[in-house]
């Protein structure tokens, strides 16, 4: 891709622009024109096959460039999605895993990346059930039993540990939260956690190593035409343990307000791991590794979004601080 012209393929369908998010990147809904065949569109310029694009169809274009980021290794993660993306596209021979997008174009330069996939509905949170979880669970499932490109496993050799730095600014951070609720938060919680940080961080490192998505939350799953769940937004996809996906999903909805039993869950995870693979997966390890990623994940990164929130939100991700 040589300084691609983004104007003329959204010249050859009909357009719509979602959002320009904070990370930098520019996404539309895009919809073929009629009478337009892929010898008119731009489309036939970026794809290695001679598949048409149907009629009437709809689907979501993602364009970065990294001139534009606000900040410049946020355009790493837009390749590692592009990549992984790739990846199983080459592997899979062209077909789709269900829980992933279906995927028509990923071109990946230096300083501009492109990825086109289809539309799909997004998920209602109301009347969460057992078999939406099942199928959740299910479909996070058969991630982390796919092969881990070569890629992420560079990336993924040695735990994350935090430096002194590191560790203060988390504190820092931390500190300035409670203190918008004076006398309300034992702060002995936050001060042992980060003596003990970089030790849970190397106990945890320890859990197998799956291919993870890295940002796996209720905004990020979409349901596909034959209402199997499709996990798209994969910047944030690594070699990491399958507890930090299970974590993080449940600690998002929490945040919403939205309690669901976390050892039911589990169970329902070892289920369909068990049901793809025959391996059976200990519900109490899984349940202390779910323990660790949330106290890293809280300590590291809750604190940025937590000022001026009421004193029960604070509470309910604080407590995550805590070893199960």
């Amino acid at each position: 891709m040589q300084g691609m012209n983004i104007e003329e393929y959204l010249a050859a369908y009909g357009s719509r622009r979602i959002r320009c998010g904070k990370s930098g990147a520019e996404v539309w809904e895009l919809e073929k024109k009629s009478g337009c065949s892929t010898s008119q569109c731009v489309l036939t310029q970026y794809r290695s096959t001679d598949c048409d694009i149907p009629e009437g169809g709809k689907y979501i274009l993602k364009y970065v460039q990294r001139a534009k980021l606000p900040e410049p290794e946020v355009f790493g993660l837009y390749r590692n999605e592009a990549y992984f993306y790739r990846f199983f596209v080459q592997n899979c021979h062209g077909e789709t895993l269900p829980c992933l997008p279906e995927v028509l174009e990923v071109q990946v330069s230096d300083d501009e990346i492109l990825i086109l996939m289809k539309k799909y509905q997004e998920l209602s949170r109301e009347g969460i059930s057992e078999g939406l979880l099942r199928k959740i669970m299910g479909a996070l499932a058969l991630i982390h039993t796919q092969e881990i490109p070569a890629f992420l496993m560079r990336e993924q050799m040695q735990p994350g540990y935090l430096a002194e730095d590191q560790i203060k600014r988390c504190l820092d951070g931390w500190r300035s939260v409670l203190a918008e609720h004076p006398d309300v938060f034992d702060g002995g919680l936050l001060t042992e956690t980060a003596a003990r940080i970089n030790e849970i961080i190397g106990w945890h490192h320890e859990e197998e190593q799956v291919l993870s998505h890295g940002d796996f939350h209720w905004d990020n799953l979409l349901l596909g035409e034959n209402g199997n769940i499709v996990i798209c937004d994969w910047q944030g996809v690594n070699a990491g343990g399958a507890s930090g996906d299970i974590s993080f999903f449940l600690s998002r909805l929490g945040a919403d307000g939205i309690t669901i039993e976390p050892g039911r869950v589990v169970e329902l995870y070892c289920h369909e791991r068990f049901r793809l693979t025959g391996e059976m997966i200990s519900k109490d390890d899984m349940i202390r590794h779910m323990s660790a990623a949330n106290i890293i994940t809280s300590f590291q990164f809750w604190h940025q979004y937590l000022h001026g929130s009421a004193c029960e939100r604070v509470r309910g991700i604080y407590e995550k601080l805590r070893m199960e």
